[in-house]
């Protein structure tokens, strides 16, 4: 695989990434505080706890307190 092909992969895969993220912040902005802390806390997958922790900052929580009730 050439340096140019490798470059372009790992930009489409990262794009995928944040795509994922956003989209589950965008799907989950309608739901409760309290819906969004109990789907953290029963969550494994790390672009789910990254959307989900997205929206609860903006919403007012600390990183600090969402780390704490996420482990």
């Amino acid at each position: 695989m050439s340096f140019l092909q490798k470059l372009f992969a790992s930009q489409t895969q990262s794009n995928a990434h944040k795509n994922h993220v956003a989209w589950i912040a965008n799907h989950g902005i309608c739901k409760t505080n309290e819906q969004l802390l109990q789907t953290l806390a029963n969550s494994q997958d790390e672009d789910v706890i990254k959307g989900i922790t997205q929206i609860l900052i903006s919403r007012g929580f600390s990183r600090k307190e969402l780390t704490q009730r996420h482990t």
